[in-house]
């Protein structure tokens, strides 16, 4: 689908399906991110604990969160607002963080997990196993979207048409929001379709392989 739709200048925007790429600018107020601090336009976390029952362990995620806001994406022709509610995200970590022994700004981490309410610590008094990826977008930050192009929600009335235009999630639509370029996310989803069209039958082949062997071993 990506390769598919030709990418288009914020100005040449029309209603419907759309991909545009841009530098990211804020709509108003300047988020903070929860654990780096750090101004930006958008911003997302996962916080997660490690945590063991018997011989089985896992890292089980505890906290998340994806900001809302509106912000700008800009070519040289305009801006568009984008709403990033709903879309598939490609943004890479900026911050990683952990509770682990000398871990990089760990009494930060567990001050702010605190903060959020978040047991740092056990019942016998032993400390929890943390991590957590916090990524963001910030002003001047390149921006890739496919989201289907709207009328604003927050009013028309410009005589620039594109002002008028949001792109935000609709139902049973592809909306894609990602700090990569166009070339790195087509090549991301071209491995994962792959995967998904030969990683089934080799999977299945090399367990037919397996089975076989054993049931000669018993044979023989």
């Amino acid at each position: 689908m990506i390769e598919d739709i030709p990418t288009s200048t914020v100005r040449a925007l029309a209603l419907g399906l759309a991909e545009v790429s841009g530098k990211a600018r804020e709509f108003g107020k300047l988020l903070t991110s929860d654990f780096s601090k750090t101004p930006c336009v958008f911003y997302r976390y996962k916080v997660e604990e490690y945590r063991s029952s018997g011989k089985n362990s896992r890292w089980v995620t505890v906290a998340e969160h994806t900001s809302a806001q509106f912000f700008y994406l800009e070519d040289a022709t305009g801006r568009v607002l984008i709403c990033p509610l709903g879309a598939e995200l490609h943004v890479l970590p900026d911050h990683k963080y952990s509770t682990g022994i000398g871990a990089k700004d760990k009494d930060r981490f567990l001050a702010q997990l605190s903060s959020m309410g978040i047991a740092t610590q056990g019942l016998m008094g032993f400390g929890r196993s943390y991590r957590c990826e916090e990524a963001y977008i910030i002003p001047g930050d390149d921006v890739y979207v496919m989201g289907t192009a709207q009328p604003s929600p927050l009013g028309g009335g410009s005589a620039q048409g594109y002002e008028n235009i949001c792109i935000a999630a609709q139902p049973g639509s592809f909306f894609l929001l990602s700090s990569e370029s166009e070339k790195h996310v087509l090549a991301a989803f071209t491995g994962k379709m792959h995967l998904f069209l030969y990683g089934g039958p080799v999977l299945t082949i090399v367990c037919l392989f397996i089975l076989v062997g054993h049931f000669l071993k018993r044979m023989f």
